[in-house]
């Protein structure tokens, strides 16, 4: 289901801004936003929402990846993940020159 959801996220934001670099930052923002979320969790003390965290929210989106494709199925949507990482590092160091 996690899956399904995240395609429906792509999807609608493909289609309303219409650019490439606005799924490459959403993709990016919901990677960190996973790892965020569990860093705070198991890092707050609180077991019940920790156990929450953990169960309903996914680790990253190579987990999600790895519960929906194995074998080369994997590898091509992993190489993928990171070519939306290598696309975020461009933009980001592109922005950051013409900052400066």
């Amino acid at each position: 289901m996690d899956l399904v959801i995240f395609l429906i996220l792509v999807v609608a934001v493909a289609f309303f801004f219409k650019d490439f670099k606005n799924v490459v930052y959403f993709i990016c923002i919901i990677e960190m936003f996973f790892h965020i979320i569990h860093y705070i969790a198991n890092h707050i003390g609180v077991k019940v929402i920790a156990d929450f965290v953990n169960t309903y929210i996914p680790s990253s989106l190579l987990s999600i990846i790895s519960k929906y494709a194995t074998g080369l199925l994997y590898e091509i949507f992993v190489w993928i993940l990171v070519f939306f990482f290598c696309c975020l590092l461009f933009y980001l160091i592109k922005y950051f020159i013409k900052r400066n």
